[in-house]
């Protein structure tokens, strides 16, 4: 079997979904090319563009934004012609630019069986934005020609419900994560990785790895963990970058936490953010489902999550240890915080790591996805008369549950 993966970004919770799947594909037989753009990129996307020229793969930079920009017109003619010399069984693409590039192929004479991972549609905001409107009617309409993988219960009836997109089309896979490299240390041993970041090496460390931007609302966490700052020992770890990096930073400066709040805009082994921190934050707004999360309950941290789409799924988890508050609800994550730090020297066992062996291990659910290209490959490859995913009939992949 062949694969085009094609994405953008090539940073982040996206980028490193993409290289896990393209690496297990690869384990498993598949010949996997690759389209990328270099424009929203961390330091390991080139290490995964050599490796997969070093195992035969094709690969092509797009050299495209996430934001409809001219460049698209000429990304999408160059990834047609790859597509058309490599011949792919499969085009899986990820994210709304490289999904729009990739889907819009079928017009272009490309028959390749299409699978397509929104990572969160940005139509699932609770605001909706000036052009939201426009998003969901080419998603609606892509939604109709392609497949899609959905990887919560609020992106399945999004794209059910406001997209109108066929059942017969959506696939609930949710995501996976790599249990044996998100593991737990000893105390000696985060300590010691603290000193070499130059974190407090003794003290409580709240942790929050994920972009600057309004999706993730670190401004909420920022305001709350002042607040709780201000009466406990306590400091927050930032990894992440983005357009609200500016105003962050002055917060950190009018609050007076300089020496509170560490930041850093990116680590090229995220593996190891999750060693040196005693919990994990996110108070996003909306998500699909969070792969930094899953990493965070891998690792067996205790959790603090919005009670935002694509969160649900896992706050419906039974863990032991976790707190949520309303997207925006300052005082809400302030209380989730202090109640983290009062728990910190309880002795009861931390389940996290159990659910995350049990219910997201990363080769059960990659897994789930090249059983989906085989059976969706195979429906097309069948001879003429019979019911195939591109014709009329549905193919079962589960039904959405948390």
């Amino acid at each position: 079997m062949k694969v085009l993966v094609v994405t953008e970004p090539g940073v982040d919770g996206v980028f490193r979904y993409v290289d896990t799947l393209c690496r297990f594909l690869d384990g498993e037989g598949v010949r996997v090319h690759l389209a990328y753009s270099d424009r929203r990129a961390g330091d390991r996307l080139p290490e995964l563009v050599r490796w997969i020229e070093e195992r035969g793969g094709r690969t092509l930079n797009l050299r495209t934004a996430n934001r409809p920009t001219f460049a698209d017109g000429g990304a999408f003619w160059s990834l047609r012609k790859l597509a058309r010399e490599v011949r792919p069984d499969v085009i899986h693409s990820h994210s709304s630019k490289a999904g729009a590039l990739a889907r819009a192929l079928r017009t272009a004479g490309v028959r390749a069986v299409q699978c397509y991972h929104p990572h969160a549609y940005v139509g699932m905001r609770p605001k909706p934005g000036r052009f939201d409107g426009v998003y969901n009617l080419v998603e609606g309409a892509l939604g109709r020609t392609a497949h899609t993988i959905v990887v919560s219960t609020d992106e399945w009836r999004f794209a059910r419900e406001r997209l109108k997109i066929p059942a017969a089309r959506l696939h609930f896979v949710s995501n996976g994560v790599d249990t044996d490299l998100f593991s737990p240390v000893g105390a000696d041993e985060k300590r010691r990785r603290r000193a070499a970041l130059g974190l407090p090496v003794d003290g409580a460390v709240l942790g929050f790895i994920g972009r600057a931007s309004e999706q993730k609302d670190p401004l909420t966490l920022y305001r709350a963990f002042a607040q709780v700052a201000a009466e406990r020992p306590v400091s927050l770890f930032h990894v992440g970058q983005g357009e609200l990096a500016e105003r962050l930073d002055e917060f950190v400066g009018h609050a007076g936490l300089a020496g509170r709040i560490f930041r850093r805009a990116y680590m090229s082994a995220p593996a190891e953010f999750y060693r040196v921190v005693d919990g994990f934050i996110l108070t996003s707004r909306y998500e699909g489902c969070s792969l930094a999360a899953l990493e965070a309950l891998s690792a067996n941290l205790p959790m603090i999550l919005s009670d935002a789409p694509g969160n649900r799924d896992l706050l419906g988890q039974s863990l032991s240890h976790v707190w949520s508050a309303a997207p925006g609800d300052v005082d809400g994550f302030a209380r989730g915080i202090a109640c983290w730090h009062e728990r910190l020297h309880d002795d009861g066992p931390v389940n996290h790591r159990a659910v995350a062996l049990a219910r997201f291990e990363r080769r059960q659910k990659y897994g789930e996805v090249l059983d989906l290209y085989r059976r969706l490959t195979a429906a097309v490859a069948r001879p003429a008369g019979e019911t195939g995913a591109d014709a009329a009939g549905p193919l079962k992949t589960g039904s959405p549950r948390p």
